[in-house]
């Protein structure tokens, strides 16, 4: 325990030690030569105290002023330097004890989103044609998220897709077409008769626009 309490003390708890031992020094100088200029000037003008006292200051309180604020500044780079090198040794404890933090690399990225286009391929190729349309509906909000992060915020998917720049945009037909089918399949339900054929190739499009921004 003692032991701690020895290591505990740093050059911070010197330097604060030090900067009041100056200060309390520097406040009894003034102190008591302002008590020997009023013993002094007991009956003078208060221009000729205060004469006195500007005098007494420039010569001698001003040059100490001076000597303090280098020892000061010495002590506090001191310190700067200390605690910057503290830090350090603590950050390599915390990376031996518990590690660096991780993150997401730009490969464990790619395997988060082809796990996704990994779960549209097993949907697409079910014999359930309501697998189908839940691949097509999953691709078409991949392609919404592709589409907000190239810079298109605003409306639906295809106010983004008008917005778009076709000479930016190579497969920018596939995108329309493809999402023209997740529409009618949205908006006219049962209704509209989706075929293996048609529901294979409407993913190929999707997946012909992720390709080329490097999604899959």
């Amino acid at each position: 325990m003692d032991k701690d309490k020895k290591k505990a003390v740093g050059p911070d708890r010197m330097i604060e030690v030090l900067v009041l031992v100056l200060m309390v020094f520097f406040i009894w100088l003034v102190i008591s030569r302002i008590q020997q200029l009023l013993a002094f000037y007991t009956g003078d003008t208060f221009s000729m105290i205060w004469s006195a006292v500007v005098d007494y200051f420039l010569t001698y309180l001003w040059p100490i002023i001076k000597i303090l604020s280098v020892v000061v500044g010495v002590l506090c780079l001191v310190g700067i330097y200390y605690n910057s090198k503290k830090l350090k040794e603590i950050e390599k404890t915390e990376e031996t004890t518990f590690g660096k933090p991780e993150t997401l690399s730009g490969e464990a990225e790619l395997e988060v989103k082809n796990l996704r286009w990994e779960n549209i391929q097993r949907l697409i190729n079910s014999t359930n044609e309501s697998d189908w349309r839940q691949a097509i509906l999953e691709a078409d909000i991949m392609l919404d998220e592709l589409l907000t992060a190239s810079g298109h915020h605003e409306g639906s998917i295809g106010d983004k897709l008008q917005s778009v720049e076709p000479s930016d945009f190579l497969s920018l037909q596939s995108a329309w077409d493809a999402h023209k089918i997740r529409n009618r399949i949205a908006h006219d339900g049962a209704s509209f008769q989706l075929n293996d054929r048609e529901a294979k190739g409407t993913i190929a499009q999707y997946e012909a626009v992720f390709k080329e921004f490097k999604v899959i």
